[in-house]
């Protein structure tokens, strides 16, 4: 397939990429003159640039300005004129040491960490409850009609549900409720644990008879409760708030900062992109939201075992420094997938 760049334009538009993500500003025909090694006038250069806005990948922001890239020509930069840089991992060695800690706390570390290391917000979806392994299950009686159900998970995520009861549990019928689920379902996922609880109880009733019709509906309120939506973890708002681009349009940075003080809001948006099992790119317009055109996303998925569970990565400007960024993601990934790996099993 023919380039639609000569080798002329690729120098130009990486120097007025590269430069536009080092300052926010529009460059020049002078600066790429001076600053290229291919010898042209300024006269020559400008010849060039407007071919390249002929092809959509610069454009003016005003008369008489320097070009900025256009989201086609981000694009055509990031797949094509870009060269990775080496991540140093030994930024992440404190969380790696930490890593026995609750997944949540986890998370956090390192959704600041993304936040910190690219100058962006960083983000981690984390996995829908009941896709988490079941560690051990407890219920504390608060009152004569209220059981507290305590519910960890082998990756540490602790969840709490107060289950209303319309008849009296004894504490003895309590115990035997939590022996026969901690017996039966230990190291299961939650989806198995409501999805199975009936017919486990079917094969045990001679046994557990007087307790089984409140097991059961004990069971069935614990998982009414349960929050069966992904969360998201966001750290490095004031990142965006720095940059110049925003905070030369107030109005845009408040809309923006509404978007991110929505979990839903920035979830609708989320979900709309897919990275299919590895580190995708989406530029301004590429996102599909009017307000995120002076945007970037770098996002990746992590696994337990073969299933995808969550996603992972980066919101800044869309002039962000993707070769620095990306190996930060898809390292991000990576870690996260070991360690629920390690401490949450995985599907087998």
């Amino acid at each position: 397939m023919t380039d639609i760049l000569s080798e002329r334009e690729k120098v130009v538009l990486k120097m007025i990429v590269e430069e536009y993500i080092r300052t926010s500003e529009p460059v020049g025909s002078r600066f790429v003159s001076k600053n290229s090694l291919l010898g042209l006038s300024p006269a020559s250069i400008r010849n060039v640039m407007s071919d390249l806005e002929d092809k959509d990948m610069i454009k003016q922001t005003y008369v008489s300005s320097g070009r900025v890239p256009s989201d086609s020509g981000l694009r055509y930069y990031v797949d094509k004129l870009i060269s990775i840089k080496p991540l140093n991992i030994s930024n992440f060695d404190n969380i790696l040491k930490s890593k026995r800690l609750n997944v949540k706390n986890i998370f956090e570390e390192l959704t600041l960490k993304l936040g910190e290391m690219t100058n962006s917000i960083g983000f981690v979806v984390s996995p829908k409850l009941d896709n988490m392994f079941l560690k051990h299950i407890e219920f504390i009686k608060l009152n004569r009609d209220n059981l507290l159900a305590v519910i960890v998970t082998k990756s540490g995520i602790v969840h709490n549900v107060i289950v209303e009861t319309d008849e009296m549990i004894s504490d003895s019928e309590l115990s035997m409720m939590v022996n026969f689920l901690n017996e039966h379902f230990k190291d299961k996922s939650l989806l198995d644990l409501r999805s199975s609880l009936s017919k486990e109880l079917l094969k045990e009733r001679e046994h557990i008879d007087s307790v089984y019709s409140k097991l059961e509906k004990v069971g069935s309120t614990i998982f009414d409760g349960v929050d069966n939506e992904y969360d998201l973890i966001i750290h490095g708002i004031n990142n965006i708030v720095d940059q110049p681009e925003f905070a030369r349009d107030i109005d845009t940075l408040k809309k923006l900062l509404d978007v991110f003080d929505s979990k839903k809001k920035m979830l609708e948006i989320l979900n709309k992109l897919t990275s299919k099992n590895s580190v995708k790119i989406f530029i301004g317009s590429e996102i599909g939201e009017s307000i995120a055109e002076e945007l970037g996303v770098v996002m990746t998925e992590y696994h337990r075992g073969a299933n995808v569970v969550g996603m992972l990565g980066v919101i800044g400007p869309k002039r962000m420094r993707y070769p620095e960024v990306l190996p930060i993601v898809d390292y991000t990934s990576k870690l996260i997938t070991n360690i629920l790996t390690e401490i949450g099993g995985d599907d087998d």
